[in-house]
């Protein structure tokens, strides 16, 4: 969740080319760095799975926390509201490859930027079944009025074939640790996007059990997730609280806290100590659906 260009909900140590961890209720600036197309992707070391598709390889040996966290390791400690809620057990570590989720979706949004993505799990993580219900939920959080699309600049459209912008991966708990993913360097759970691979990494131990910024509500923090990882893949960086009781910006680290004064302890360069605290939000654009619904349907009643 913190950034250094595969923001990982981190920024300590992560790949130089990763970027974690949420942005704009305004759409803040974006990043120098965007998503491209493979051309301008380097390409990682990959294995082909048994369907002949290429995957990237990630020993899980690999994955293994490092004990020396260091200064970063004992302030991570201090922020009690990163600390991975209790709550199902996890199946700690997969394979160390992906395999596709079967499924395309229309085109969702109107804007001028087309960007496709593509859903994985990691192998040995889950049922077929469980695949599913995750590229549902992933689905159904960017097709979202609320969510990127509401901005009016880009359109979003799942593909499963072909070379998309990025693609979206359910990845366990310890094979997102190594190096070359989203890193252990600040050693709490992260989600995060590897743009040297392209790849949205979603923490299966996060996606199953949220964050104490959600308390139980794990579904609105699973939205959260994704958007905050896809706002990477489109470019965007971190932001700080805007105002105390506010809606926290999705790009704000949110999975670790929603107070400021947490953060910069963190990633003092991005986020002031300036003693705000927001209120946890899934989308960017928390406001659209609202609009949306009240043109359409104006005399609906509550319930």
């Amino acid at each position: 969740m913190l950034v250094t260009v595969v923001a990982a909900f981190q920024a300590f140590g992560s790949p130089s080319q990763t970027t974690s961890a949420s942005v704009p209720m305004s759409s803040g600036a974006r990043a120098t760095t965007r998503a491209t197309g493979p051309s301008s992707r380097a390409t990682p070391a990959t294995a082909t799975d048994a369907s002949g598709r290429p995957v990237l390889t990630t020993p899980v040996g690999q994955a293994e926390p490092d004990a020396s966290n260091g200064a970063e390791g004992h302030v991570a400690e201090g922020i009690t509201s990163a600390a991975l809620p209790v709550g199902p057990a996890l199946v700690t570590a997969g394979a160390g490859t992906w395999h596709a989720v079967p499924g395309t979706t229309p085109v969702h949004g109107t804007g001028g930027e087309a960007y496709t993505y593509t859903i994985e799990v990691e192998d040995g993580l889950q049922s077929a079944e469980a695949d599913q219900a995750f590229a549902a939920a992933v689905d159904a959080t960017l097709a979202d009025p609320r969510s990127w699309i509401g901005g009016g600049q880009v359109t979003l459209a799942r593909v499963d074939s072909g070379d998309p912008s990025f693609r979206i991966s359910l990845t366990s708990q310890m094979t997102i640790r190594s190096p070359d993913l989203c890193g252990w360097d600040v050693p709490l759970e992260a989600s995060c996007f590897n743009r040297w691979d392209g790849r949205v990494l979603i923490n299966d131990a996060r996606w199953v059990r949220g964050a104490m910024a959600y308390d139980t509500d794990v579904n609105s923090y699973r939205s959260y997730a994704v958007n905050h990882e896809v706002g990477h893949a489109l470019g965007f960086s971190h932001l700080p609280c805007p105002e105390t009781g506010a809606p926290a910006p999705v790009m704000m680290q949110q999975s670790w806290s929603t107070a400021d004064n947490d953060l910069n302890l963190l990633d003092p360069e991005t986020i002031p100590a300036d003693g705000k605290v927001c209120v946890s939000n899934p989308y960017p654009f928390p406001g659209a659906a609202a609009t949306q619904a009240s043109a359409s349907a104006p005399s609906a009643a509550a319930g």
